[in-house]
């Protein structure tokens, strides 16, 4: 998947160390490259989930009209 945007920033999140501890399963169990790839896979589905809700809503929107 391309990126759209060119630059990165690095961000700073507090996550639970339970939630590490299975992220770091994962990237042991070869399902990961690391913690870094888990996460921007996690916020890609995310934002794919939410955007589709997103346009439903809109075309909802649209319908009514």
């Amino acid at each position: 998947m391309k990126s759209i945007m060119t630059k990165q920033k690095p961000i700073s999140i507090k996550i639970p160390s339970k939630v590490l501890i299975l992220i770091d399963n994962l990237v042991r169990l070869g399902q990961y490259e690391s913690r870094s790839h888990f996460l921007r896979i996690a916020i890609e589905e995310l934002l794919k989930n939410e955007l589709d809700t997103w346009d439903k809503l809109v075309n909802q929107i649209s319908e009514k009209r």
